[in-house]
């Protein structure tokens, strides 16, 4: 029996394996009035006539770029995921906490409707189960890591969880062996219609490389970075700036973005092992942060750490930086107020490193 007064003011019950498909419509002047709208706005585009709807990029190293989804194409992939989890069954539940902007959501929505899922819609928020009831218990949902983190104590009120839109880091990983819930990290992108490849971080058969679908096959280009090639997606084939270590046609390690590559006195440098190894620093502090560069005279481009705050005092560890591990050491430290950020939560990074730069100019 639903605690309807648990959830009152909170979410939204979309139950597509019932006639009446709403529960509890919010009315203008709610604050979550405009965020239902963009859920009523994508089921409408959905249901009409229309062979595609327009979705954007996730903008990781750039402005999101328009792109058509064909529903055809959508839907196969939502198969795709479905009956790899053998979620087929009538009447599932869902919690969706992320923003209707993200391929990731408009997939959930595409498997709801397909498979007549009883869905809990709540805004996007960094801790998406805080007023959840322990006793509440979901199928599967889809969150980001800094979600997964401030949910760690309910995670088990989720039998399956997708883990996307960002790294996982070690500590997380480790944080997520001692749960219940199956936890998969995702790889995919807007192009590609969601996840085409999974890796299962915790339980039995936990992998530490991602394997891609069935009929979906992978290469690498000579800077390493992955090709995917698909039948279920817009174009039969990607080009990707990941680069990977690829094991087989359909297993792979990934490694990092090759936009964000820095050569620093000749040492190419992937930042994002260097944030791994600093992930664990910022679990007191809960900042954000990320690894970049600027331009050095002698090394041609110096490694940096940016971190979202206000100044305070903070001193990396020479422990971490050890061995050949010394050229990765973050040879300066920048603080930034607020984060520039692009319509779906992506940080602009270029754009914030562009007006450090000038600053220290």
């Amino acid at each position: 029996m639903e605690d309807k007064k648990s959830h009152l003011g909170l979410g939204l019950w979309i139950n597509f394996s019932s006639k009446k498909i709403f529960k509890n419509l919010f009315s203008p002047g709610h604050p979550f009035f405009y965020w239902q709208k963009s859920i009523l706005s994508f089921l409408k585009s959905w249901y009409d006539s229309n062979p595609g709807l327009i979705g954007f990029t996730s903008g990781t190293t750039g402005i999101p770029k328009k792109v058509f989804l064909k529903k055809k194409y959508m839907i196969r992939c939502a198969k795709m995921t479905v009956d790899y989890f053998n979620l087929k069954k009538k009447g599932l539940k869902g919690l969706l906490c992320l923003s209707i902007d993200s391929i990731a959501t408009k997939m959930f929505f595409v498997r709801a409707i397909l498979f007549e899922w009883n869905i809990y819609c709540i805004p996007p928020s960094s801790n998406p189960l805080k007023n959840i009831n322990k006793e509440y218990f979901f199928d599967i949902s889809s969150m980001v890591p800094i979600q997964v983190y401030s949910s760690l104590k309910k995670l088990e009120n989720i039998k399956i969880l997708l883990i996307g839109g960002a790294p996982i880091s070690s500590d997380l990983e480790k944080k997520l062996q001692n749960i219940s819930t199956l936890c998969y990290a995702t790889y995919g992108m807007t192009e590609t219609l969601g996840h085409i490849a999974l890796k299962k971080i915790n339980g039995l058969n936990k992998t530490n490389y991602y394997q891609s679908f069935k009929d979906i096959s992978l290469s690498r280009d000579k800077r390493n970075c992955l090709k995917v090639f698909s039948p279920y997606c817009m174009d039969s084939f990607i080009q990707t700036n990941d680069i990977v270590h690829l094991i087989s046609k359909d297993k792979f390690y990934w490694v990092g973005r090759y936009d964000n590559l820095i050569n620093s006195g000749g040492i190419k440098v992937v930042p994002e092992l260097i944030e791994k190894d600093l992930f664990p620093l910022f679990l007191t502090f809960k900042k954000r942060f990320f690894v970049s560069s600027i331009p050095d005279k002698k090394l041609g481009e110096k490694i940096v750490l940016v971190i979202e705050s206000d100044p305070f005092f903070f001193r990396i560890p020479k422990s971490i930086f050890l061995g050949k591990k010394k050229f990765f050491m973050p040879k300066h430290i920048f603080f930034v107020k607020k984060f520039i950020e692009n319509s779906l939560g992506k940080l602009r990074k270029k754009e914030i490193m562009n007006k450090l730069i000038q600053k220290s100019i």
